[in-house]
């Protein structure tokens, strides 16, 4: 009779969720195969078999974070008042910084980490980055289209100066021991999408 083989005794689903959040804590190479095996409850030998090394157990994990950067996106950009939405995304940054201190964003931790000689993991953070830029753009057009933001604004320059803020923010929280002082940089990023500023001709020299 041929060998079915023994079925795995553990959820490869759980396995990956949990291998995120150890990765996402500590980084890559600070994650031992024993950290994995503490955290997860598996045996070397049944990772290697299901995810092949822990390189591709770790681009699975990145993935999954990916998956979520793209829902995120998603969100943003769907139908209603938008810059509620892009205020309420960048907040999240400050309050994750309190509720799980030193995780920082995954997409920029891989980056800093791992970047430019993974070139696996920088598709990946490329694709994340990419998804999040492009659902910030999606949904500016959209209060554009509204008249919830100005008319003036270039919407693919400003998604990248949101996201651009929202990485600085995920620094800047790490280190601050009070994160939601952070606060007034989103709203003033925000305001500047809604307000037309007029130059101020009283201020310049006279001849």
């Amino acid at each position: 009779m041929p060998r079915t083989g023994r079925p795995r005794s553990f959820d490869q689903d759980q396995v990956v969720e949990g291998a995120l959040e150890l990765f996402w804590r500590r980084g890559y190479t600070a994650t031992s195969l024993r950290d994995l095996k503490g955290e997860l409850g598996i045996l070397p030998g049944s990772l290697y078999a299901a995810y092949g090394d822990k390189h591709a157990l770790f681009l699975r994990a990145l993935q999954r974070y990916v998956d979520a950067s793209r829902e995120q996106a998603a969100e943003v950009a769907v139908e209603g008042p938008v810059l509620p939405r892009i205020r309420e995304l960048l907040l999240s940054v400050l309050e994750a910084a309190q509720t799980t201190p030193g995780r920082g964003c995954m997409l920029g931790n891989t980056a800093a980490e791992l970047l430019p000689e993974d070139q696996a993991a920088q598709q990946l953070v490329h694709g994340g980055f990419g998804a999040l830029e492009n659902g910030l753009e999606q949904a500016l057009k959209a209060a554009q289209r509204s008249g919830e933001v100005r008319p003036d604004i270039d919407c693919g320059a400003q998604a990248r100066l949101l996201l651009a803020l929202m990485q600085g923010l995920h620094i800047l929280a790490r280190a601050e021991a009070d994160p939601p002082r952070l606060t007034d940089a989103i709203d003033a990023a925000l305001a500047a999408l809604t307000v037309q500023h007029e130059t101020d001709h009283s201020a310049r020299p006279s001849r």
